[in-house]
């Protein structure tokens, strides 16, 4: 790793299953190139947007590497994803941002559960469930989600975020 410039951060190893000290470290320290760790840029998303969620509620979640986090506008329109998500999913930031993220489904994700999202983000409701996905090199995965509605300090829908973790 000495050989690394300063410029490469732990998402080259995202093949890489092994969890270490050394590697969770880097995951959560600031990055070259854009200065934040996905926490950070989370709290400072959650005050521009004025949110009215607790995102310590959600920290030991968003600290996990292996777990994904994204954000969608009212829309449903992907608004930003952490590094888990392109861990998880083989898709790099700028492939998911503007998309639905029901790009992520296909012939064997559940109608039954694609329904049930649909009507609980249409009734700004949570949802929590379990989801087949597709990666980039189509394979299917399993995961839980949760997707919360996201309201700022008027009480208006600001966004949508999503919590997945892969079920093994």
């Amino acid at each position: 790793m000495t050989n690394l410039s300063t410029k490469v951060h732990c998402d080259t190893f995202k093949g890489v299953r092994v969890v270490s000290p050394l590697l969770y470290a880097f995951e959560f320290m600031s990055i070259a190139g854009n200065g934040t760790s996905d926490y950070d840029f989370l709290k400072e998303y959650a005050k521009n947007k004025a949110w009215d969620f607790d995102l310590n509620m959600v920290l030991d979640f968003i600290k996990l590497r292996e777990n994904t986090v994204v954000i969608t506008c009212p829309k449903e329109k992907i608004q930003w994803v952490n590094k888990g998500f392109t861990r998880m999913t083989g898709y790099g930031f700028n492939e998911a941002v503007g998309k639905s993220p029901n790009f992520l489904q296909g012939k064997e994700t559940s109608l039954v559960t694609r329904q049930l999202i649909r009507e609980s983000l249409n009734l700004r409701a949570p949802f929590s469930g379990k989801v087949i996905n597709y990666r980039k090199d189509g394979d299917s995965y399993l995961c839980r989600v949760d997707i919360l509605p996201v309201f700022n300090r008027d009480n208006v829908l600001s966004n949508f975020i999503a919590l997945e973790h892969e079920l093994v």
